[in-house]
């Protein structure tokens, strides 16, 4: 659709922010506050990060981010070139836990803006190995949309598009 993200979004970074996937890129770990390790490299390309997140959600240790080398905070900034690479390697980081952990299943997730949940300011795909009844997620399924409400939510988005 584009090549970049044609507005200039609201960073939501505090004032001398030392980013920790920019450090982890670039080799060098120099901000103390960063919980990222030369060890939890998995994957890296010209466009491209995947490795071992820092935190992790029960009942596995282990969870996978990939970032964009180059610092986007959020989503709505990719370019195309690096979004679509992001997606790539999300499918391959997924396949690689599927063959070396033997979930259930996998989960992806990202987050953007405080609202968002996003509390690292630099864009990341979530890849979450997933077990039946983890208990990770719980939400009700919600009531049905009806079609018509679907329709001008299409239309909505198509507007702007």
């Amino acid at each position: 659709m584009r090549e970049a993200s044609e507005t200039v979004w609201k960073s939501h970074a505090p004032q001398g922010y030392e980013c920790p996937f920019c450090d982890l890129a670039s080799g060098e770990f120099r901000f103390a506050g960063n919980l990222c390790e030369p060890g939890d490299l998995i994957y890296s390309d010209d466009l491209v990060l995947a490795f071992i997140a820092s935190h992790g959600f029960d009942p596995e240790p282990g969870h996978v981010l990939v970032t964009p080398r180059a610092h986007y905070e959020l989503l709505y900034e990719l370019p195309d070139d690096v979004a679509a690479r992001i997606m790539v390697v999300t499918r391959d980081m997924a396949v690689a836990i599927k063959k070396a952990w033997s979930p259930d299943g996998v989960t992806t997730r990202q987050h953007n803006e405080p609202a968002g949940s996003q509390h690292v300011w630099h864009y990341h795909q979530h890849i979450l190995p997933r077990w039946t009844d983890d208990g990770l997620y719980f939400t009700p399924k919600r009531p049905i949309v009806p079609p018509a409400v679907r329709a001008r939510k299409a239309a909505e988005l198509r507007a702007v598009l």
